[in-house]
């Protein structure tokens, strides 16, 4: 059941899980306590068993790493937010680290809490960090060690003088910049280099140790994520500060992915009703600042079991995305719409005058769904049963203009292909 539940609303992203060389769990908290739902590929390897489904931390871990483990998602249960962290673990293979990124997320019409787990190994991250360290702190004597050590490193490397320019770059930097040579880097003022670093670091860099991520614009034209740590050092008989540079797009765009994974359906790239319901608030909370009404429009479409059943969940998918571009394409700029699950969408409408604006809006995207869709060449012809609930006059919160506005569906499904606005009679007919 948990599983059917997951696939429905994530399958898309199986294969992509399966392909990228981290490794991956959902994870679902009840009243049981923690237990696996699903594990890509490179998880099931890892951990040693293709049958992680269904059991719990303590069932495939030792007791002191399941407590540990279980200590982490509570944490991240409690923050309601994405949570990173690093483990290091002893494994037959020896002592390794891992970064996992630990991600929370509410279903539709589930009430438990599910996670996202992307784990990876940074061991040999670890190791590079950990060596950089002893070796430079017996190079710092020997110029020329020092110099040979560094051309070696992977990341970037930049020395820059008192008058901000750059002495020093090993190969590493030339890699990460995309230039043709090092004479490209040398003697440029570093602010040309690091355009995007906050001027406060330039002052600061030269008594404290600093170091953050940043976007970073290569010579070859590119973007790029850096992480970058800043250190007064003695170069030569010369103060100067080393900026040690690591690319972590990689791992960016991963946590930039899972943000949003968690505030948005994965399959038409819509808010999801967590980050809906956010938006509704806020915009409620404007509209009673400025007397605005807001519409909530709860959509549903006709039939769509029919086309599932005839055609098949691929064919059914496609229609979704279809069918959510076409309502892109029929609402104004500041409407923000929302999918709540299977067939049915939620839209909310901002700063609307009066009944009648609201339903020539409404009547232009029901209008639009009268269009039969072709997909694969298919005729496909669906329509829609929509229920509209008006702020302030229907629900003074989000959750109770929603309420209402599903309330008003369910009298406007009664005859298919109409829509409803909210009254005392759609909420009897809902009961």
């Amino acid at each position: 059941m948990e599983t059917t539940l997951i696939e429905q609303h994530y399958g898309l992203l199986w294969s992509i899980f399966d392909m990228i060389d981290d490794m991956v769990f959902i994870v679902r908290a009840d009243e049981r306590g923690f237990h696996y739902v699903w594990a890509n590929q490179k998880a099931c390897r890892t951990v040693g068993t293709n049958h992680l489904a269904g059991k719990r931390f303590e069932d495939v871990l030792p007791p002191t790493q399941a407590v540990k483990l279980e200590a982490h998602y509570k944490q991240a249960a409690q923050m309601k937010t994405t949570f990173v962290y690093e483990d290091e673990i002893d494994t037959p293979f020896g002592r390794k680290s891992y970064e996992t990124v630990l991600t929370p997320f509410v279903l539709p019409n589930d009430a438990h809490l599910w996670f996202v787990a992307v784990v990876r190994d940074i061991t040999e991250r670890k190791v590079r960090e950990w060596e950089l360290q002893k070796l430079k702190e017996r190079l710092e004597a020997s110029e020329e060690r020092y110099r040979t050590f560094l051309e070696h490193l992977p990341g970037a490397v930049l020395v820059f003088d008192q008058d901000g320019i750059i002495i020093y770059a090993n190969t590493g930097a030339v890699q990460l910049f995309g230039a043709k040579q090092k004479s490209e880097i040398v003697g440029v003022p570093i602010r040309n280099i690091c355009c995007g670093v906050d001027d406060t670091v330039w002052e600061t860099c030269w008594k404290d140790e600093l170091s953050f991520i940043e976007k970073v614009h290569t010579l070859d034209d590119r973007t790029i994520y850096a992480r970058m740590a800043f250190s007064p050092i003695e170069y030569g008989d010369k103060t100067a500060v080393q900026v040690v540079m690591l690319d972590v797009t990689e791992r960016v765009h991963y946590e930039e992915q899972l943000k949003y994974l968690a505030f948005h359906d994965a399959l038409t790239g819509f808010p999801n009703r967590r980050l809906f319901l956010d938006v509704v608030r806020e915009s409620i909370e404007e509209a009673k600042q400025t007397n605005d009404q807001l519409a909530i429009v709860y959509i549903d479409m006709d039939h769509f079991k029919e086309v599932n059943d005839t055609f098949g969940h691929d064919m059914g998918d496609q229609l979704l995305k279809r069918f959510a571009q076409r309502v892109k394409e029929n609402i104004e700029p500041n409407a923000i719409p929302c999918r709540m699950g299977g067939d049915e969408f939620l839209l909310l409408l901002r700063g609307v005058m009066n009944d009648l604006d609201i339903e020539k809006k409404v009547y232009k995207l029901h209008q639009s769904m009268q269009k039969p869709f072709f997909i694969n060449g298919h005729k496909i012809v669906v329509t829609t049963s929509i229920g509209i609930a008006i702020y302030p006059w229907h629900g003074s919160t989000a959750k109770e203009l929603i309420l209402h506005a599903d309330q008003a569906l369910y009298r406007a499904k009664a005859n298919r292909n109409h829509y409803q606005f909210y009254s005392q009679e759609a909420k009897q007919a809902a009961k």
